[in-house]
């Protein structure tokens, strides 16, 4: 067996349990989670996902998954990870995972994901921006924007497909979630292949580099079930095969929202990882939107669980799932990731507003707060251009205002070294960027805290990037 047998499949378990910590310590992180099952979809979608411990059905007890262990020295931080991920994305579908831990890991190595339980050599892997981990997914620690896969038959010498709109010119980030389309006109859609022998470091976020056009690729339309899971259907007559440019051209019969995906078939299991999935809104005539985009596209926030200690009696099952936000779509074509500040009704915080300046809000009075809503922000994005002179630009987008903003600040800290301090670097009100100073020579894991008028906070984990050793402006 390889050696990513071993380590890549480390996995999972049941119920997500949040970490009840300070919301400014411990705010969600947006990864895009995706697993494929035998022959469906299981769960795909944008999460909101928070360092904290899980638990196979057939486990005792509650193990720890942040990252946190002596076999990555070089993890000082308590962070969400792909095994959590996926439990949270497992919980929010209402399915159940199962594992068996190694102590001698600290993970799980996972034996079913939902229906799909190991069997016949078939097991699981996970990949996160198309390279599988080389440690296990209680030790991978995830920034803001990651794609995480889980694949059912990972190590079966299998391309692993990736969908994107064509007019998008997708080369890096968060894989486009929607695109629009004009009814009878072509849509023009490309597929691409990664390797199924990537394993070691992923790289800081998605990206195109290291994928090649792939041709004979079925882009079929999707059946979600009433559990969420996606069947891609093959057998449909507007299936289209996609030619040596990995290029295929589809002419929607009907406007309104269309779901795709590419794949392709094979006499028993598919010959390919089936694609991410792309929701089309079709434009008829006259038209200007489809109205919302399919829930799945919104960031969904897990239901909040009290971790138990060890011992403990397992943690009931959840709770009704809800979207993250709420309100205010984002643009079709451009779905971004989103972290939410608390707004005290769950979903995202601690139910209070943190005691730092509450700016007139108090514990007996939290009606106003709700009434402000959440402070919707993407994910932020990291400008590297000048880094090698030690600068890093960084900028994000308030989607939804709420409460309004009050300031933000943005934090590095040392990778590597041992309860290293956070320490500030810029802030500010009411910008949305900001230009970076980092010495040389030195990798940094980055923050971004929001707090709102009602003195709410938020932090998100945007990055870790590297400085070259030759500083100067």
């Amino acid at each position: 067996m390889r050696i990513r047998n071993l380590f890549a499949t480390l996995c999972v378990a049941i119920s997500a349990v949040l970490t009840l910590a300070s919301v400014a310590e411990a705010a969600p992180t947006t990864v895009n989670v995706r697993i494929e099952g035998a022959t469906e979809t299981l769960f795909e979608g944008p999460v909101a996902v928070e360092p904290h411990a899980v638990k196979a059905s057939s486990d005792t007890v509650q193990r720890p998954c942040d990252g946190i262990n002596s076999l990555d020295p070089e993890n000082t931080t308590p962070e969400p990870t792909p095994t959590a991920a996926a439990a949270d994305a497992m919980t929010l579908a209402d399915e159940t995972f199962d594992g068996k831990w190694y102590p001698g890991f600290n993970d799980y190595f996972i034996t079913r994901f939902g229906p799909d339980a190991e069997k016949g050599g078939k097991s699981w892997g996970i990949l996160v921006n198309n390279t599988f981990t080389s440690v296990g997914g209680c030790q991978y620690q995830l920034d803001g924007g990651d794609e995480v896969l889980w694949v059912f038959n990972a190590f079966n010498s299998r391309p692993f497909l990736a969908l994107f709109p064509t007019a998008a010119n997708y080369t890096a980030g968060p894989r486009p979630l929607t695109a629009t389309a004009t009814l009878g006109e072509p849509f023009e859609v490309e597929v691409a292949a990664y390797a199924d022998d990537q394993e070691g470091d992923p790289t800081e976020g998605s990206v195109r580099a290291g994928s090649t056009a792939f041709e004979g690729a079925d882009v079929s339309p999707v059946t979600t079930g009433a559990n969420g899971f996606e069947k891609v259907d093959t057998a449909d007559p507007t299936t289209v095969e996609t030619n040596a440019q990995g290029e295929a051209s589809i002419t929607f019969a009907t406007p309104g929202w269309h779901r795709i995906k590419a794949t392709v078939p094979g006499t028993g299991e598919e010959e390919a990882i089936r694609s991410n999935r792309l929701d089309v809104c079709v434009l008829g005539p006259g038209e200007t939107g489809c109205g919302a985009p399919p829930a799945e596209d919104s960031v969904r926030v897990p239901p909040p669980t009290v971790e138990e200690g060890t011992g403990g009696e397992e943690p009931g099952g959840g709770g009704d799932e809800e979207a993250a936000g709420g309100g205010g779509e984002p643009p079709i074509g451009e779905t971004p990731p989103v972290f939410t500040l608390p707004n005290g009704n769950g979903g995202g915080g601690s139910g209070s507003p943190t005691s730092a300046s509450t700016a007139g809000a108090s514990s007996t009075t939290p009606a106003p707060a709700a009434k402000a809503g959440p402070v919707r922000v993407s994910t932020p994005k990291l400008d590297r251009g000048k880094l090698t002179r030690g600068r890093l630009g960084v900028s994000w987008t308030v989607l939804r205002s709420g409460a309004a903003v009050r300031s933000w600040t943005i934090a590095s800290q040392l990778v590597g070294v041992k309860k290293a301090p956070f320490v500030r670097r810029a802030s500010g009100s009411t910008t949305t960027s900001a230009s970076l100073r980092l010495p040389p020579g030195a990798s940094y894991r980055l923050r971004l805290t929001i707090v709102d008028a009602l003195g709410r906070a938020s932090t998100v984990t945007i990055g870790k990037v590297t400085v070259p050793g030759r500083g100067g402006d």
